[in-house]
């Protein structure tokens, strides 16, 4: 009987350290297979850059009469300041930022999102703005005057419509790229409103302080253009990186 006693122990001996290789193989075999998918998961969009600065306005600003409202009783009756020129502590609002060259060529799918216009106090709210080739243009008003709108287009089709008080929005989109459309009202002279018709969405709008901010730029050299109602357009070379943001300060004056 003592043979066998001995054999048994060592088959169990042997079947016990079996398992142990076994076990020891497969835990680290999980790793392995954890490291090879983990750069799959970890993946990171595309990196972009942005623009920013500001407009500075040097020299004496013009003086712009006051707009005469009283011939529509619904308006406001006292004179009202022009907004053809708007200046803060030298600094210009209303000025629209645009790349001008170097993105690639084609047309950007527009956003589903309006681009509205407002008709406030018989005025267009806001003054300046950008649009895309086949988004959505609405126009609104919060007025109890009658509106006649009307773009002064040259590549796009013009239309002139009526908006009584309290109507339902004019809705419409425009089919080319486009630089300052003159969006009047037939029924009010001095309502003056400039849409900026783009194939892309890389464009801005000064505020009031002057500063404006063009975001999700792909990285790159571009022309970066500045234009003014009154001022006309000046424009810049612009190298955009990811790693840091671009600045580009303008100078307009009333001479220039």
């Amino acid at each position: 009987m003592k043979p066998f006693i001995a054999f048994a122990i060592a088959l169990i001996v042997i079947g016990c350290t079996s398992s142990v290789k076994t076990n020891t193989v497969s835990a680290n075999s999980e790793p392995a297979t954890s490291h090879a998918t983990e750069p799959a998961t970890s993946a990171t969009p595309a990196a972009t850059g942005s623009i920013s600065g500001v407009i500075n306005f040097q020299g004496a600003v013009p003086k712009l009469p006051s707009l005469d409202m009283t011939g529509d009783p619904m308006c406001p009756q006292t004179p009202q300041p022009s907004e053809a020129v708007v200046v803060n502590n030298g600094k210009l609002a209303n000025v629209f930022v645009y790349v001008k060259e170097g993105l690639p060529a084609g047309q950007m799918t527009p956003p589903s999102e309006p681009a509205v216009v407002d008709q406030k106090q018989c005025r267009y709210v806001p003054r300046v703005l950008g649009v895309m080739v086949g988004q959505p243009f609405e126009v609104t008003t919060h007025d109890q005057a009658i509106h006649n709108v009307h773009p002064m287009t040259s590549k796009n089709t013009e239309w002139n419509e009526t908006q009584m008080p309290d109507d339902k929005p004019i809705v419409k989109k425009f089919t080319a790229p486009e630089m300052m459309v003159r969006l009047q009202c037939n029924q009010h002279p001095w309502m003056r409103a400039y849409v900026n018709v783009m194939t892309n969405p890389y464009f801005a709008v000064s505020k009031p302080d002057g500063s404006f901010e063009i975001k999700n730029l792909p990285p790159g050299e571009y022309t970066l253009a500045a234009v003014h109602e009154k001022f006309g357009e000046k424009t810049m070379k612009v190298k955009v990186s990811a790693q840091q943001p671009a600045k580009a300060n303008f100078d307009f004056s009333a001479g220039k």
